[in-house]
């Protein structure tokens, strides 16, 4: 990409925002080596990566960033075989943790970030190096006195030894012979040995070795000879402690070094999601959105905003290139907004291919240039002796010579600073080549005949910065599709400048032959804005009803929702109540039988309790009330649509149309259904399904179709054996088919004969796990429990 359209465009600027959001060295440094790509499938990954990052900050309440040191150092150190100091441990420690962290939170998260997660894989698992300096360091960062059996050994006898030496001290102190020798009456150190202090005059009368003077010279830190030995135990105790502190780092080093690629992967790979989630950062700072790679070569920017101005100064304009035009003149004031109009093509192009959202509107799409030039500004050049004139026209050969099809050309004031007669025809023979090459160009100028020769000329469209009239001011608003006036009398006259001179002008102007074209342009240019006036104010009304239908779409789901929450809350609560009736029932069966042993006949007792229980078996649930559907329209449907069947209450596939029927995949089972027994299934539904089958995948199990209501439990009281068994099987298919398990089996507790040829019959069945009879409260030996 041409650097210096970087430079002039401001894209550096852009990138020192997002150096400054990234939060580690390794991050930073990612971001300062970023660079604009034209390769659409590096463009299309960055942007995804972007989103997803930009999705994650904004659901999420936290992500596991920062705190992350640079550790690259201290790897090559170890890499080398040189010996790591503690820090260095800590530090890689300190990573170490945080990489699993960040591991483990993206791992949790596939589903929802699949290219975070994907980034997130390349770092390892350092849990054993993690385990060794935890046996090394404490929580404090102090090492750890058992960090190893002979440091535990060392430490144990330097203790011993201070407490020794302490107490020879205390017995010098206590000596009423040297009293009067010291300065002070306590121990200090001094070259890591304990010493006492004693005036100046006394330095011959105290037998001991000098190590240190005060500042004024008045006492002197003498190391008394009684206690000698015992400092020199001590010391060669803590020479022998560094040195085995050196032997634990060593094998920490070993360790470190052992893993270094690993640990060098996973540094830059935590470096590159941290530079990820800038970028997203920067986004949401910039309140932009993903614009989309545009597929038939469109630039389409809806209310772009420049990056680099002050929120609250800058005015978004839209800026349409492609199609019937790729060339856009833009015409208009000075001071207007044509060159910032212009930088902000450029700049958001830049950001568009470096991976960056853009402060645009949703809707927005930039094709993929090959490269972007510019010639914009003053680029005069005293050491080559370069008019300004001369600088524009080298850079206009240079991108003549170098631009192709797929490039974004931006030149400003096209030909100024020359003759306008030759330089409006050079302007216009580079415009006739730049679209013979088939570029994409955006420029500005003052000059009358581009005007006309962009109204004559197909693939040139006329654009112009907005100025107002009434308060002689730019209002820096970009309309295209008719040129602009310069307002050069408006402007000067707001500048002060005298009313005669004015007057004068104004007079040789209305002489010119083109003044009917300016007045004719001006009427246009206000005529076209009462229009786009007029089209804001509808947009906004109907943005406005658009709201106020989305949330009555909402308040009418909830109302559904709730509904249906009630409902399906009476239906259990009225199976609860079914089933305690049952096993009521079931109790004052038991009871008739007793009372009626003698006073009817057996006939007539079969004949009353078989009525009961036809009486218990017509109790009804009501069914559960199921959500309206809009109906699809056949003429829009079409093969691999998902649709929600009716009949078999889940989603599917449509695999084949013909003619009122339809062919539709559900679940690995094809059916043929009506057109109007299926209808347009909820967005809810579609993730849902999605999911399901992701977890199906991951599976190798068997997962059963529902296909309607199925029942959980069959009551066979009062049949035999044989009668009961067909019945039996045909529940147990469909429980199956349904995925109910357990289901339960009422066949009573009687003599026990249909139960026992239930439980031959379970026996049997290849698919039922285990069986056992329900707990006493729910029927006991009444009612057997099937597992599948």
């Amino acid at each position: 990409m041409n650097k210096r359209s970087m430079r002039i465009l401001g894209f550096y600027q852009v990138q020192n925002q997002l150096v400054r959001l990234a939060p580690s060295r390794l991050s930073k440094e990612i971001a300062r080596r970023l660079r604009p790509e034209s390769d659409a499938d590096v463009v299309e990954a960055r942007l995804a990566d972007t989103e997803e990052a930009w999705h994650c900050l904004q659901r999420e309440a936290s992500v596991p960033f920062g705190g992350i040191t640079d550790i690259r150092p201290a790897l090559e150190k170890a890499k080398r075989d040189v010996t790591l100091d503690g820090q260095d441990c800590i530090d890689i420690w300190h990573n170490a943790q945080r990489y699993g962290e960040i591991r483990v939170y993206f791992a949790e998260k596939e589903g929802d970030y699949p290219r975070l997660s994907g980034q997130a894989s390349h770092i390892g698992d350092f849990s054993l190096i993690i385990h060794k300096i935890a046996q090394v360091f404490d929580q404090n960062h102090q090492i750890r006195d058992n960090a190893s059996v002979e440091l535990l050994r060392l430490r144990t006898r330097i203790s011993e030894l201070e407490r020794q030496t302490k107490r020879y001290v205390h017995n010098v102190l206590q000596n009423k012979e040297y009293q009067k020798y010291f300065q002070d009456a306590l121990v200090t150190v001094r070259n890591n040995r304990y010493v006492i202090p004693v005036k100046q005059e006394y330095r011959h009368a105290f037998p001991g070795i000098v190590h240190d003077t005060s500042a004024s010279g008045a006492t002197l830190y003498i190391e008394p000879m009684a206690i000698v030995n015992a400092n020199n135990d001590l010391q060669a105790a803590r020479i022998a402690e560094t040195r085995e502190i050196e032997k634990i780092f060593r094998r920490l080093t070993a360790l470190i070094a052992g893993d270094y690629e690993n640990l060098y992967d996973s540094t830059y790979a935590v470096g590159k999601l941290e530079f990820i989630f800038a970028k997203a950062q920067l986004a949401l700072s910039m309140k932009a959105t993903r614009p989309v790679i545009s597929k038939r070569r469109m630039v389409k920017l809806i209310q772009a905003r420049h990056p680099l101005i002050d929120a609250v100064k800058v005015v978004p304009n839209t800026i349409v290139i492609g199609g019937e035009y790729r060339i856009l003149l833009i015409t208009g004031s000075n001071t207007g907004g044509k060159t910032v109009s212009m930088k902000t093509l450029g700049l958001l192009a830049l950001m568009h291919q470096s991976g960056l959202f853009l402060p645009v509107m949703e809707g927005s799409e930039l094709p993929i240039f090959r490269d972007i030039f510019s010639d914009i500004g003053d680029e005069q050049d005293i050491s080559q002796n370069l008019s300004t004139f001369s600088s524009h026209m080298k850079q206009l050969i240079y991108i003549l010579k170098h631009c192709g099809p797929d490039d974004l050309i931006l030149a400003d004031e096209l030909e100024s600073g020359t003759d306008p007669a030759e330089g409006s025809a050079i302007a216009i023979a580079i415009l006739k080549n730049l679209y013979t090459k088939g570029s994409y160009v955006m420029v500005t100028t003052h000059y009358n005949d581009l005007k006309n020769f962009a109204y004559n000329t197909p693939g040139i469209e006329n654009g112009h910065v907005e100025f107002d009239v009434n308060t002689l001011k730019p209002t820096y608003k970009l309309r295209i599709g008719s040129a602009g006036s310069s307002h050069a009398f408006s402007i000067s006259e707001r500048l002060g400048m005298p009313k005669e001179i004015l007057d004068e002008a104004k007079e040789l102007r209305s002489r010119a032959q083109d003044v009917d074209m300016e007045a004719i342009l001006t009427k246009l240019n206000a005529q076209s804005k009462r229009m786009d006036e007029e089209e804001q104010e509808l947009e906004a009304k109907l943005a406005s009803a658009r709201q106020i239908e989305e949330a009555l779409r909402r308040e009418k789901e909830k109302v559904t929702s709730k509904r249906q929450d009630i409902i399906d809350s009476s239906r259990r609560q009225a199976v609860d109540m079914k089933r305690n009736l049952r096993l009521e029932a079931e109790k004052i069966i038991r009871e008739l039988k007793a009372q009626s042993k003698e006073s009817l006949s057996e006939k007539e007792r079969m004949k009353a309790i078989e009525q009961a229980r036809r009486a218990i078996q017509q109790i009804s649930l009501p069914e559960a009330e199921k959500p309206h559907r809009d109906p699809i329209d056949p003429a829009q449907l079409k093969t691999g649509q998902q649709v929600y069947i009716n009949s078999l209450d889940g989603l599917g596939t449509v695999e084949k149309i013909h003619g009122k029927k339809v062919t539709v995949s559900v679940r690995g089972m094809t059916v043929r259904v009506k057109i109007q027994d299926i209808s347009a299934p909820y967005l809810s539904e579609i993730k849902k399904e999605k999911q399901e089958e992701k977890r199906e995948q991951s599976r190798s199990s068997f997962r059963p179709i529902r296909t309607g209501p199925v029942a959980t439990e069959l009551n066979i009281i009062g049949k035999t054996g044989p009668e009961a068994i067909p019945e039996i099987e045909r529940f147990l298919d469909q429980a199956l088919a349904a995925g109910f398990s357990p289901v339960r089996i009422i066949h009573g507790k009687g003599s026990g004969a249909l139960r026992r040829a239930v439980h031959a019959f379970l026996d049997e069945q290849p698919f039922v796990r285990q069986y056992k009879l329900d707990d006493a409260q729910n029927g006991g030996d009444g009612v057997t429990l099937v597992y599948f």
